[in-house]
């Protein structure tokens, strides 16, 4: 039974995790309701793949794999210019599939030349916890708009609102239970998706026809070529891969609090199942999946840090993405049900950000690094996206990203401060 408790757990983290990013591209994309469903179908199929592939012979951890934000921004961007640049958004999403294609052999190539152990050593613990710093406040407007209703209407949702502050204080609460505290966000999504159902605010359902369907190779056709998008893919794949090293280091700070062992020479063979992972979501026209920094605040949360309910979690991601019916039911959890059972993990990466920073000695470096990058970064984040319109896609998908931009500044300042022994 505490498997079974334990593997649904995981399922649903992923699913929560996961679902929003396809939806919203799809919408983004006009899909209609049958190619929407698809498209989370082959997304889930992808995630739930890669996060198996990765933990059996990549890092060797229970990281959840995800939609990597990073693309979700170069989707949103290009759902307004593709149609330009390339004559339609069907157009646009066969140039999406050459990107993973692409960006799955820079993974491949960098990880054998050893590059990802070069880089590996920019990812410090200063950077490590600006970075979830940034990651919470990017999220946190989504979190609070999903929990609101802002979403799907110009006003607050005061009945979702209510429901939501109700399910955020069941899931602290969830927590402080014996025996079943492990299993918080599982038993808040449960409860909440039954108050939202009583309160009538639940998501319809969308109609399939199909009861068994098999994820389709490139359903957007074959792979189109776009020699212009080769520049901005080196960059992202490079902004991706310090985006896995993070998640990685900062599980691995969880493992090590929780004194479990793990295997920490595994940064190779990461970047090479990455780049597999960015070529499945190319193969099957979906979305590059990514580790996700969240599965350390799920861990530390629940404590489960064996690998065999993740893997088995993720399997079940894998087997709802193959029935329609069951993708379209799971698809109709509410956005706020989602949100409110995740708040106390999300929030919790604030304190392993902090704990990231005790491990600094030089403080005084440590406040000017943190200082610098934040201000940067969490100010793009209130820059409107039309803003960078006018500028290069490349340079527009990271200067628009605070999360990003935010991380390469505390990099590159620390970088300085170190080679100038500014202290």
């Amino acid at each position: 039974m505490k498997m079974l408790f334990s593997s649904l757990q995981w399922a649903l983290f992923i699913l929560m995790g996961s679902i929003v990013v396809p939806i919203t591209i799809a919408s983004s994309y006009q899909l209609d309701p049958e190619l929407t469903v698809a498209f989370i179908q082959r997304t889930l199929f992808v995630l739930g793949l890669a996060g198996i592939l990765q933990t059996l012979l990549g890092h060797l951890l229970p990281i959840q794999e995800g939609p990597a934000g990073l693309w979700w921004g170069v989707f949103s961007l290009y759902a307004g210019i593709g149609p330009i640049l390339f004559g339609s958004h069907n157009e646009t999403l066969r140039t999406f599939q050459y990107a993973f294609l692409l960006s799955g052999v820079m993974f491949i190539m960098l990880s054998l030349f050893g590059w990802i152990e070069k880089i590996a050593r920019l990812i410090s613990p200063t950077v490590v916890g600006v970075y979830l710093i940034l990651l919470v406040a990017q999220l946190s407007g989504s979190f609070l708009q999903g929990m609101t209703g802002l979403n799907e209407q110009t006003t607050i949702h005061t009945k979702m609102l209510c429901l939501s502050i109700i399910m955020v204080l069941l899931s602290y609460g969830f927590m402080k239970l014996p025996h079943i505290g492990h299993y918080a966000v599982l038993f808040t999504i449960v409860f909440g998706w039954i108050l939202f159902h009583l309160f009538d605010i639940a998501k319809p359902i969308i109609q399939v026809d199909h009861i068994l369907k098999l994820p389709e190779i490139f359903a957007f056709g074959a792979p189109r070529i776009e020699p212009n998008m080769v520049i901005m893919v080196i960059f992202i794949t490079f902004l991706l891969l310090t985006n896995m090293l993070a998640s990685i280091k900062v599980v691995q700070q969880v493992f090590a609090q929780e004194n479990v062992s793990f295997q920490p020479n595994r940064l190779k063979q990461s970047g090479i199942i990455s780049g597999i992972n960015q070529m499945l979501g190319g193969f099957f026209s979906a979305i590059g999946a990514v580790p996700i920094s969240a599965s350390a605040g799920f861990i530390s949360t629940t404590k489960m840090t064996s690998r065999k309910p993740f893997i088995i979690g993720s399997l079940l991601i894998v087997s709802i993405s193959l029935f329609p019916p069951i993708t379209s039911f799971v698809a109709s959890i509410p956005e706020a049900v989602g949100y409110a059972a995740m708040f106390p993990i999300f929030a919790s990466l604030i304190g392993l950000a902090l704990q990231s920073f005790e491990t600094v000695e030089n403080k005084s470096s440590l406040f000017k690094i943190v200082g610098i990058s934040l201000f940067a970064g969490i100010g793009v984040m209130f820059i409107p996206p039309e803003a960078f319109e006018g500028m290069p896609p490349t340079i527009a998908s990271i200067l628009s990203n605070g999360l990003v931009l935010g991380s390469i500044i505390a990099v590159i300042v620390e970088a300085l401060l170190t080679k100038m022994k500014l202290y």
